[in-house]
């Protein structure tokens, strides 16, 4: 059981991830790929960067964004909203989801479907209607949020202060409770707190070092498991350290790319095209190199001839290493963007979702490790085979 709630909330914790990065991107994405982004021209209010955003974007009526201040007004959206920022405020109703990810993520508006939410700080005072997935440092549910479905968090701290009309299944180091939970609740946490106001009507499940602190007010009509664990070994310490060891790989892949399609994306696609034609001695190429290098540096240390010689090789080898990621990433994001049948045209984009899927399985136990060993044979490969074909092209021009 505890294993399978550990997948269920990495898989939430990567959705959200996911979120906040594409939006991120979403306004490189939506200009061609040959244009400057000084060139795009985002309705923005430079002095203040606040961006009050209209229902603008596609024909369905969905608003997408990304900006340092995002507010979606009192007009609120008829359709789906994506939106990321330092700062976001949904300040009008929005009749379809809400995807938003920020350092403070404010929900003052009824949202008509499901709310996903990732941020440093996230406050929920309306109501959704449907399931809510939040992930941050603080989540609260205020008085006056209202959950219809079921609620997933994850979090450093949760208050939840509003009704939730289905199931609850939180992961945190510190949870308070003071409202009506209507269906049954699992809680990985250090620390519980069941305030006067609680109402708890299902089965709850409750694994912490210690007991619950419960309320003699609270009414509590179900029945309250208490499993306990080791405080060393909490699942949210786990957890928190799998996650930040995952988005720290994903933001070097991520910068990474970006820094490789801004350099140059014609190089950067060619690269990838290579891997996608000749998978096989990429692999056999990128695997001899790299056993190789090592061997080669020592050699060329014995000799004080060869002393700057093997260090350039190192350096060689260190930075084919790290550009090995980028390639298989954005070989990936190609892939994915083309099922999906969006943003093909994005190599931002491309980077992006193709870091996630990398990086999401290279953090995956048992097989991780052989999926990091993959990327770098088949990345180092894909790049040494595209070089020599372009110094063999030269040179076949040069002899024309």
């Amino acid at each position: 059981m505890r294993e399978k709630k550990i997948k269920t909330y990495k898989l939430l914790l990567i959705l959200i991830g996911m979120i906040g990065a594409v939006l991120f991107a979403g306004v490189v994405a939506q200009q061609p790929a040959t244009e400057k982004p000084q060139d795009a021209k985002p309705e923005t209010n430079t002095e203040t960067q606040t961006t009050k955003q209209e229902p603008r974007a596609a024909k369905e009526g969905d608003l997408y964004w990304a900006g340092q201040n995002v507010e979606v007004g009192s007009e609120g959206v008829k359709g789906d909203v994506a939106v990321a920022g330092s700062n976001v405020n949904i300040n009008g109703e929005v009749q379809g989801y809400v995807m938003a990810a920020g350092a403070t993520v404010n929900i003052d508006a009824p949202v008509g479907n499901d709310l996903w939410a990732a941020g440093a700080n996230i406050v929920v005072n309306s109501t959704v209607s449907d399931n809510a997935m939040l992930a941050g440092s603080s989540v609260i549910i205020g008085k006056n949020g209202s959950i219809g479905g079921n609620a997933r968090i994850a979090a450093g701290t949760v208050e939840i202060a509003g009704p939730v009309g289905r199931g609850l299944s939180v992961s945190a180091g510190e949870v308070r409770i003071s409202s009506n939970i209507e269906g049954s609740t699992e809680i990985y946490t250090d620390t519980l707190t069941i305030e006067p106001n609680a109402v708890l009507k299902g089965t709850y499940i409750v694994y912490s070092p210690n007991d619950p602190v419960i309320s003699p007010q609270a009414n509590i009509s179900g029945k309250i498991d208490h499993r306990k664990t080791e405080a060393e070994k909490t699942y949210f310490s786990a957890f928190r350290e799998w996650f930040s060891d995952w988005f720290l790989r994903f933001a070097s892949f991520a910068v990474l790319g970006l820094v490789a399609v801004w350099f140059s994306s014609v190089w950067t696609n060619r690269v990838a095209n290579t891997l996608k034609d000749k998978p096989g001695k990429s692999f056999l190429i990128g695997l001899a190199t790299l056993l190789s290098i090592p061997i080669l540096f020592i050699l060329l240390l014995i000799t004080l001839i060869g002393i700057p010689l093997a260090f350039l090789v190192a350096a060689l080898g260190v930075v084919a290493f790290l550009l090995s990621g980028v390639f298989v990433s954005y070989l990936s994001g190609d892939w994915i963007l083309g099922k999906m049948g969006r943003w093909e045209k994005s190599n931002v984009l491309k980077i992006v979702f193709g870091a996630l899927a990398v990086t999401f399985v290279m953090s995956l136990p048992w097989i991780g490790w052989l999926v990091k060993f993959a990327v770098a044979f088949l990345g180092v490969g894909a790049f040494l085979i595209e070089r020599k074909d372009l110094l063999r092209q030269l040179r076949e021009q040069e002899l024309a």
